[in-house]
């Protein structure tokens, strides 16, 4: 299992202090979110902020944004390790594959409105070998309904976790080379920071 930073839950800092603590233990990486009010009703961090990171790690992009934003363009130019795009901003399945073509790096990301098994039946057909699901609908702060993780274990794909991420959930997890959980307040960013820091590490 593979851990993710979310940048846009804390200050820099504190998001490489806590790279710097738990990369002795996990796979980590840093997660960054760019929204653009259109796709989801809300803002996240500039591309810019890709390159700008000051310690070496893998980075991957979720880009909750429509699929013709210019905004593209710059996140295209990031060193990025792996970018997700929506296959909701897109107006067809060929508009996608064209899409996807463009870089190597372009994965697809889903809203938490398809079953596990529609996602892999996607997957099949566009040919995309590991996608973001949201378990959360994205962009909307407080919720009650949470994605059915258990359903994880009917793909093969590697999946990147968003949303809701808790303690328990990297529990579940912990041992499945194919899951990625992003970390963010409900985990790391929060009054409980030193407790489940070390409940993380122990």
């Amino acid at each position: 299992m593979q851990l993710s930073l979310s940048y846009i839950c804390d200050r820099p800092y504190n998001i490489y202090q806590s790279y710097e603590k738990l990369k002795p233990h996990y796979d980590m990486s840093v997660h960054m979110d760019f929204m653009d009010g259109h796709f989801v009703p809300r803002l996240g961090v500039h591309p810019e902020a890709v390159d700008e990171l000051s310690y070496p790690s893998h980075i991957d992009i979720h880009a909750m944004i429509t699929c013709n934003n210019p905004a593209w363009e710059d996140i295209l130019r990031t060193q990025a390790d792996v970018i997700f795009a929506h296959y909701e901003s897109f107006h067809s399945e060929q508009q996608c594959v064209d899409f996807l073509s463009r870089d190597p790096r372009l994965k697809l990301a889903f809203k938490p409105y398809h079953t596990i098994q529609q996602i892999d039946t996607i997957c099949d057909r566009l040919d995309v070998d590991r996608f973001l699901l949201m378990a959360y609908a994205p962009g909307i702060k407080v919720q009650d309904s949470f994605y059915n993780l258990e359903t994880l274990e009917d793909t093969q794909r590697h999946v990147t976790v968003d949303g809701g991420v808790t303690i328990d959930t990297v529990s579940q997890f912990k041992e499945d080379p194919k899951i990625t959980l992003v970390v963010g307040s409900k985990v790391l960013f929060n009054e409980k920071y030193e407790e489940n820091l070390n409940c993380l590490i122990s």
